[in-house]
C-alpha cells in the first residue's frame, strides 16, 4: 500500500469512525458507553449517529476541513456533555431546550457549585483530550467550492426537512417504541440519547391550542356558568392580611425513606400539624430539585404544568402580557399586592413577570443590602426575611389588607462546603460522613425556628391575618440518595408510585383567628391559592370558580400525576378526558385572554 493510499484510508477512517467516537464521547459523560448495559438501544444510538454524521458532513462543508469540522463538533459535544453531566448532578434533571431561555438565571447560582472534576467525568476528559491530539494526523481537505456548497445545502435540507421531522414523527415514536414521558427528562435522556431527546423537545417550545377548544365558548362558558362579570367582593374590617412563604427546596424527606435523626429536624411545624387551627397536609407540585418558578406559576395562576411541556419555564416562556393571577385578583378585591425574594431581581424574570401577575410592589436583593441581614451561608436567612415580613406588615398598616408573597433563598442547593456561619446540628443515624442531606436537614431546622417566631408574632396581633407556608420541590436526588439506600432503595429504581412520592412537599394554612382546620390533605399546587381565598372567606368567581368544580374531581393535577375524587392515581395523561375542560380553560387564560 503507498503513503497515498495509507493517507486516505486513515483519513476515511477519521470521516467514519470519529463521529462515533465522539457521540459516544459525549454520552459518556451521563453513563459509560463502553459496558454491556449503558441503556441505549443500537437503533437509537444509530438515530443519534445520523445527526452527528449530518453535522460533520455540514462543518466540513462549511470549513473545507475535515479536521476542523471534527474539531468543532468534538468541541461542540463535549461542551453539551460535560454541561449536562452538572446539570443533572445538581438539578436531577437533564437539559431541554427551554433551559437555554433560563441560562441568565443559571449563571447567576452557577458558582454556588462545586465543579470539581470527580470519577465520572475525568475519564471523559481524557478521552477527548485523546481524540483531540489523534485530529492531528487528519488531513482530508475538500478544496472544490461548488461541491461544498452543494454539500452544505444537501445537508441542511437533509436536517431541516427530513431528520427532524422524522425524529420528532409519533409514528417513529411508536414504530420504534422510543421512551417519549416528557415528565422525566433524564429517563429520556439516558435510554433515547441527548442528541434525540434535545431535539424531540424542540416540538414542544410551542403550546398547541387544545383540541375542541373554542375562545367564544369558552369566554360564554366563564360568563354563563362561573359568574365571570360578577365583580369581586371588597375587603373589609374582617378581612384578612395573606402572608404567603414559598421556601425554597423546603420538604420532609420522610415521605420517602425511613430514618431517624438525633433530633426533629421541624418540630415546631409538626407541632402545626396538631393544630385545629390549622389547614395542612401533602402538596404535590411538577417540578424536583430545581425550577423552583414553576410551582410559583402554578400556586399563583392556578394552571398547572400538566398541559405544558415538561421542563418548560411558563415565566420565561409564556408570560408575556397581563394574566390573571391570584395578586390581581386579590387586586381587585382592594388588597395591596407585594413580592419579595432576597435573591436577583431578574432570575427566572421576576421582576418583568411580578407585575403582569398583578403584584404592585417588588423587592428584591437590592433591598436587603442596603441593610445589615443576616445570612446563613451566602444567602439572607429565612429569619431575616420573616423579619422584614413583619416589618413590611406594620408599613402596610391596617386600612388595606395585605398580601405579601415571598420567596426565600436560605436552603437553596447545593449542601457541601464550610461556612463560619453555619454549623449543622442535625444527624442522621447510620450514616458516616453523608455531609449534603445533613447539611439541608440542619437548614430546615433553621427554618423551622424562624417560622416559630413569625407565626409567634401574628398570633400577639388583633388584625386578622393568614399565613401560608409551603415548600417549592424536594432536593436533587443526590441529597436524598443516602436516606433511601438505609431503605435498600435507589432513586433510579424507584417505581411511579414512589417516584410520585418525591414530588411531595408540606403546605399549612394558619390564621390568628378561628378557622377551620383539616389534616392529611392531598392538593395540588394549582389548586392551593383558591383554598388560601376560601380560607380568607373571600368568593370564587371565573377561572377561580372553574377550578374549585374541577378541584373536586382531581384533587391533584401535576406533570407527574393526576390523583380523582376516589383517590385514584394515574400518572399524567393530557389526553384524559376528565382534564380537558381544564386544559382548554388554561389555554384561554395563557394564550388567548
Amino acid at each position: 500500500m503507498t503513503r497515498a493510499e495509507i493517507r486516505k484510508t486513515r483519513d476515511l477512517c477519521f470521516l467514519v469512525l470519529f463521529p462515533l467516537l465522539i457521540f459516544w464521547g459525549m454520552e459518556w459523560f451521563l453513563r459509560n458507553p463502553f459496558v454491556e448495559k449503558w441503556g441505549i438501544r443500537a437503533v437509537m444510538q444509530l438515530i443519534n449517529l445520523v445527526f452527528f454524521y449530518l453535522l460533520e458532513f455540514f462543518f466540513y462543508a462549511l470549513t473545507g476541513s475535515l479536521r476542523a469540522s471534527l474539531y468543532i463538533l468534538s468541541v461542540s459535544a463535549f461542551v453539551f456533555g460535560i454541561a449536562d453531566h452538572y446539570v443533572y448532578s445538581f438539578r436531577g434533571n437533564t437539559i431541554v431546550p427551554w433551559d437555554l431561555m433560563s441560562l441568565k438565571t443559571a449563571l447567576s447560582v452557577s458558582r454556588d457549585y462545586d465543579y470539581t472534576p470527580d470519577r465520572t467525568t475525568v475519564p471523559v476528559i481524557l478521552y477527548f483530550i485523546f481524540i483531540w491530539m489523534s485530529l492531528i494526523f487528519c488531513k482530508m481537505r475538500l478544496r472544490r467550492r461548488k461541491l461544498r456548497l452543494g454539500i452544505l445545502i444537501i445537508t441542511v435540507l437533509l436536517l431541516f426537512l427530513v431528520y427532524i421531522p422524522v425524529v420528532q414523527s409519533e409514528r417513529t415514536v411508536k414504530a420504534l417504541r422510543i421512551y417519549d414521558k416528557l415528565f422525566t427528562p433524564s429517563t429520556m435522556t439516558m435510554r433515547d440519547g441527548m442528541a434525540y431527546a434535545f431535539l424531540y423537545d424542540l416540538k414542544f417550545l410551542k403550546v398547541k391550542k387544545p383540541q375542541g377548544y373554542s375562545r367564544k365558548k369558552t369566554v360564554a362558558l366563564l360568563k354563563d356558568r362561573y359568574g365571570e362579570d360578577t365583580p369581586v367582593k371588597k375587603a373589609d374590617e374582617n378581612t384578612p392580611n395573606i402572608i404567603v412563604i414559598m421556601c425554597e427546596a423546603f420538604s420532609d424527606p420522610a415521605v420517602i425513606a425511613e430514618f431517624e435523626t438525633n433530633k426533629d429536624y421541624m418540630p415546631f411545624i409538626r407541632s402545626l400539624y396538631e393544630d385545629e387551627n390549622c389547614i395542612s397536609g401533602s402538596l404535590n407540585v411538577s417540578v424536583l430539585g430545581g425550577n423552583t418558578p414553576n410551582t410559583e406559576f402554578e400556586f399563583l395562576t392556578g394552571s398547572s404544568m400538566a398541559f405544558l411541556p415538561a421542563g418548560s419555564i411558563p415565566f420565561q416562556q409564556f408570560i408575556k402580557e397581563e394574566t390573571p393571577a391570584l395578586p390581581s385578583y386579590l387586586k381587585e378585591a382592594g388588597y395591596n399586592t407585594e413580592a419579595m425574594h432576597p435573591y436577583k431581581a431578574g432570575g427566572w424574570d421576576r421582576n418583568r413577570v411580578y407585575p403582569l401577575l398583578g403584584f404592585e410592589q417588588m423587592l428584591f436583593i437590592d433591598h436587603f443590602k442596603g441593610n445589615e441581614y443576616e445570612k446563613v451561608r451566602k444567602y439572607v436567612s429565612d429569619r431575616a426575611l420573616f423579619s422584614e415580613i413583619i416589618n413590611r406588615y406594620k408599613a402596610n398598616g391596617k386600612t388595606t389588607p395585605l398580601f405579601s408573597y415571598n420567596v426565600t433563598m436560605q436552603n437553596h442547593s447545593d449542601y457541601t462546603g464550610d461556612f463560619d456561619n453555619f454549623d449543622p446540628d442535625i444527624e442522621v443515624t447510620g450514616l458516616d460522613n453523608v455531609r449534603s442531606i445533613e447539611r439541608y436537614l440542619s437548614l430546615e431546622k433553621l427554618t423551622d425556628s424562624a417560622f416559630k417566631d413569625l407565626i409567634s408574632y401574628f398570633d400577639s396581633i388583633n388584625d386578622p391575618s393568614i399565613v401560608v407556608f409551603f415548600g417549592d420541590h424536594q432536593p436533587t436526588d443526590s441529597v436524598v440518595e443516602p436516606l433511601l439506600n438505609l431503605n435498600g432503595r435507589k432513586c433510579s429504581e424507584l417505581n411511579e408510585e414512589e417516584l410520585r412520592l418525591r414530588y411531595k412537599v408540606p403546605f399549612l394554612i394558619w390564621a390568628n383567628y378561628r378557622i377551620a382546620g383539616e389534616k392529611n390533605m392531598e392538593i395540588s399546587a394549582n389548586y392551593l391559592g383558591n383554598l388560601v381565598l376560601k380560607t380568607a372567606g373571600l368568593d370564587l368567581i371565573g377561572y377561580r370558580a372553574f377550578l374549585e368544580e374541577q378541584y373536586r374531581e382531581t384533587p391533584v393535577v401535576t406533570s407527574v400525576c393526576t390523583v380523582y375524587k376516589d383517590g385514584r392515581a394515574e400518572t399524567a395523561d393530557i389526553k384524559d378526558p376528565a382534564l380537558q375542560n381544564y386544559r382548554r380553560m388554561q389555554y384561554y387564560h395563557m394564550f388567548d385572554y
